[in-house]
């Protein structure tokens, strides 16, 4: 029996090699290094357009108002 879009042995399609996974999204939420309060995440993206390493993602303090700046960090250098 067939399966949509499988191989037809119930497998899925194999991947191509250079394939990855979509990056993590940055936390909606992060902790203020000032005043230990909560800060909001200010940006959201399309589905199809994620952030990539080296994108900038602002947070807001909700307590102090600080704003933080945070570089997207590359996978592989964590």
């Amino acid at each position: 029996m067939s399966v949509p879009g499988g191989v037809g042995d119930g497998r899925p399609p194999s991947l191509p090699e250079d394939w990855r996974p979509p990056p993590a999204l940055p936390d909606e939420l992060i902790t203020c290094i000032d005043c230990g309060g909560r800060c909001h995440l200010l940006v959201n993206w399309a589905p199809d357009n994620p952030p990539r390493p080296g994108d900038v993602v602002a947070y807001r303090c909700e307590e102090c108002l600080d704003r933080w700046d945070i570089v997207v960090p590359d996978e592989s250098e964590e």
